[in-house]
């Protein structure tokens, strides 16, 4: 073990120091990147003796391998680290690169006095330390648990800490927005503060701690105790230049993040702050061909860095504020900003934040003729966020497939080679020269292979389309691949979303499903060892009928010890219940069976759009309710039921056969309780 308790007398940093730990002569990385990418500094590097150095890395290596027999010796090795900070200094030790990753090693599962202890010896210098590309690292590590700690188990001590370490912050907080290292703890702070915190269980990968978007996890609301220091850092950063900030590479990043937790907090400054943003549309710009044609642009959309704040203003705007929002600045000038390089990204927000289903059809009668010049320019996200559009506000009247169609000049005599366009993002001219150039031999006489090209913006395109529904055109492409083919798309971490978005949309015909499925079956066996083709396939087993799992059962049951062999392969064999099949097809039919009817009512549930006739019936008067019943229409009768007997139709006093939803007979309670429903109504008709 690297730790016994009685070796901590020898960790001394004199030349002549002998450190007993195994990790004092083992061979380990003990370089480990900063997460957030800052560089080495050779002249911090220089300033620390070596036999400094050399503790530090001890130390690290002895924390690194987690070894403590109790807490007990834990916090005695944390006291002698700290006491060696104190004398070495904490600023000196924070501004080297080695040194101060053992501080965040320390931070990661530091006990309560050693948090606070840490954090009183960082408070005096936060500023300092939070615009340094090293120390930076340690106060957000240090933030990030002192919050953690609040909310698992909150003392007096600790919400006094955070409070003077914010208030550090807010004093500071024009230097910090200009500093690149600065304005990167001020949005951790907040984001911390907002109720975003750094998860128990840490993530390891290669040595590597992943600090990263990876290791936090946003709770419902923020802690009452820390909404109030939240509630004063806002006010703070309200107070700033926004108008300044908006153009600068640090400040936009902080701005927009800031959008978002005002929104989210319901803050009352919220209003005034979003004026000011929407008063930087005021600048215009004119030096582009069509300025006459569609006017002046908003230079703020134009901007690398402006137009990421806008595009969270249109996130957290409501209906009104979007109206609004799109008929003054993006309704007569759609189709150039659309074609920007940077505003493009601004529209496709508004195109999926549209408020109404008139202004989507609006954007996507401009957009959708315009298909060609989109794909021209690698803007295949515009497209994509058109279709997306007229999927979510079901505009079929647009004819999305044909203009597509004709944007990649596919005959109608081609349509086979339709989907082989969209993935690879090539038009039919240039397709067709490639499939002529694999006839020809190579050089040494082999005939070519015939290489199915997948792209990632190609990918998503299809998605859009998948989810969208008209897949028509593409049926004949699709069920046409050969077994390379699919074994390539199935395989291919960008091209298989687009299969698995075909095989699982509600859009998509499930014919079409079961004829791409049964022409795939003979290669599942190559599918399922894949990451992403284990997926394809547990997509293709949910979208099949009993006869088509059989078939893809047989084969994988053929191939059982390969399949669970691998890691893929056997998460594949536990969830299609594979081991049953092979044990006895029989009651695994069966056992599919009575899961596919109990997924099919669930479905037939949460599908069920009756509700509002059910309100216009509810409409009806008794009277007009009894007139129907006496004219002797008719409701539809889910199957099953048996016919009610004429006895009990006169008993019941009308001409109908209720059931419920199970298909079974009303109880005869519920029919003498319609009946004198019905005579009380009668009488009443007859005394008026």
């Amino acid at each position: 073990h690297y730790f016994i308790q009685s070796n901590l007398s020898t960790m001394t940093v004199d030349d002549g120091s002998s450190f007993s730990s195994a990790a004092a002569t083992g061979t380990s990385d003990s370089h480990v990147p900063m997460v957030y990418g800052a560089g080495q500094n050779s002249d911090a590097n220089s300033e620390l003796p070596k036999s400094v150095l050399e503790y530090y890395l001890n130390i690290e290596k002895v924390l690194e391998a987690e070894s403590f027999e109790n807490e007990s010796d834990r916090r005695l090795l944390e006291e002698k680290v700290l006491d060696q900070i104190k004398e070495d200094g904490i600023t000196r030790i924070l501004y080297h690169w080695d040194c101060s990753r053992v501080v965040e090693r320390l931070l990661v599962h530091s006990t309560l006095p050693t948090l606070t202890e840490i954090g009183a010896l960082l408070l005096p210098h936060t500023l300092e330390l939070a615009c340094h590309n090293f120390a930076s690292h340690v106060l957000e590590m240090f933030i990030m648990h002192l919050v953690r700690r609040i909310y698992t188990a909150e003392t007096a001590e600790l919400v006094e800490l955070a409070e003077q370490v914010f208030r550090k912050l807010c004093l500071g907080v024009s230097d910090l927005i200009s500093n690149t290292h600065g304005s990167y703890t001020l949005r951790l702070a907040l984001q911390v503060l907002v109720g975003v915190r750094l998860e128990e269980e840490r993530k390891q990968q290669k040595k590597r701690w992943e600090i990263g978007k990876h290791s936090f996890y946003e709770t419902s609301s923020p802690h009452p105790t820390l909404k109030k220091i939240l509630h004063k850092f806002t006010k703070r950063l309200v107070r700033e230049d926004v108008a300044t900030l908006l153009w600068s590479p640090q400040g936009a990043p902080l701005l927009s993040l800031l959008l978002v937790l005002l929104h989210k907090t319901s803050s009352k400054s919220l209003p005034n702050f979003k004026a000011v943003i929407l008063s930087s549309f005021d600048r215009k710009v004119d030096d582009y061909k069509e300025v006459e044609k569609f006017g002046p642009l908003p230079e703020v959309l134009l901007d690398n860095k402006a137009s990421f704040v806008i595009q969270s203003l249109i996130k957290v705007s409501d209906k009104e504020e979007l109206l609004s929002l799109y008929s003054e600045h993006f309704q007569k000038v759609l189709v150039p900003l659309s074609l920007h390089p940077v505003a493009n990204y601004t529209v496709q927000s508004m195109l999926e934040h549209a408020p109404t289903a008139s202004t989507a059809e609006d954007m996507c009668s401009q957009l959708i003729p315009l298909f060609e010049d989109f794909l021209a320019e690698s803007l295949t996200g515009v497209v994509a966020s058109v279709i997306k559009c007229c999927h979510h506000y079901n505009l079929k009247s647009h004819n999305v497939m044909k203009v597509l169609q004709e944007a990649f000049h596919v005959p109608d005599d081609q349509l086979h080679l339709f989907f082989r366009c969209l993935m690879s993002l090539t038009t039919h001219d240039l397709l067709l020269e490639k499939l002529e150039s694999y006839k020809k031999p190579t050089q040494s006489g082999k005939p070519r292979r015939d290489r199915f090209e997948a792209t990632l913006p190609g990918s998503l395109l299809l998605q859009e389309v998948f989810k969208l529904g008209e897949v028509s055109m593409l049926e004949e492409g699709l069920c046409s691949l050969t077994d390379d083919h699919v074994i390539y798309l199935s395989n291919n971490p960008q091209a298989s979303h687009a299969l698995q978005a075909f095989l699982t949309s509600a859009s998509v015909p499930v014919t079409l499903k079961h004829r791409f499925i049964k022409r795939s079956v003979s290669v599942v066996d190559s599918l399922v060892l894949s990451p992403s083709g284990s997926r394809i396939v547990e997509a293709m087993w949910n979208s099949a009928d009993i006869d088509i799992k059989s078939a893809i059962a047989q084969v994988l049951v053929e191939k059982e010890q390969a399949v669970k062999d691998n890691t893929y392969g056997s998460i594949v064999w536990r969830n299609c219940n594979l081991k049953a099949f092979k044990i006895g097809s029989s009651n695994w039919e069966k056992s599919e069976r009575k899961k596919r009817k109990r997924i099919e009512t669930f479905e037939k549930i949460i599908g069920d759009t009756q509700p509002s006739e059910t309100l216009e019936v509810g409409k009806k008067t008794k009277s007009e309710s009894l007139g129907d019943a006496d004219q002797g229409s008719e409701l539809p009768v889910n199957g099953g039921a048996k016919d009610v007997s004429q006895e009990n139709k006169q008993n019941a006093g009308a001409n109908e056969n209720e059931t419920d939803e199970q298909g079974k007979l009303r109880t005869k309670k519920d029919k003498k309780s319609r009946k004198s429903k019905k005579l009380k109504v009668s009488k009443e008709a007859s005394n008026g």
